[in-house]
């Protein structure tokens, strides 16, 4: 039970990064919040090494913690695009669609069960994107 609370908190985050950006959209431009968000990392980083709770080191999954990076670098970047340009109840809505390519990719590159339950349940959450996206 020790993954419950913090994919509680961000269920609540991303939930809220929708609102919180869409708000600093109203003055600031995409690469502005990216700025900021840098600085944070850069906050929480150095706090991390001066504590010794991690280190710059390479290892052979290396690479996947660089695309894990690049993948929420670019990843923030489309959703702050997105939000500039769209309600933020339909966007954030949209993207919570991503359990669907996490069930794919999970099945075909980590050896995860494409179970008939977990397609029902992804099949479930594209549904109600597609509902609430199409609701005015």
């Amino acid at each position: 039970m020790a993954w419950l609370l913090p994919t509680l908190y961000y269920v609540v985050a991303v939930g809220a990064l929708g609102v919180t950006g869409k708000l600093a959209l109203r003055t600031l431009d995409w690469p502005d919040l990216i700025l900021w968000t840098g600085a944070g990392y850069i906050v929480v980083a150095s706090f991390l090494l001066a504590t010794g709770q991690t280190s710059l080191r390479v290892s052979h999954d290396t690479g996947w913690a660089i695309a894990s990076g690049a993948l929420a670098i670019s990843g923030l970047i489309a959703l702050y695009l997105a939000l500039g340009h769209g309600d933020a109840g339909k966007v954030i809505s949209i993207t919570a669609a991503y359990p669907a390519v996490t069930l794919v990719l999970a099945a075909a590159f980590l050896s995860e069960a494409l179970t008939a339950g977990r397609v029902a349940g992804t099949s479930l959450i594209i549904g109600g994107v597609v509902t609430v996206t199409l609701a005015k």
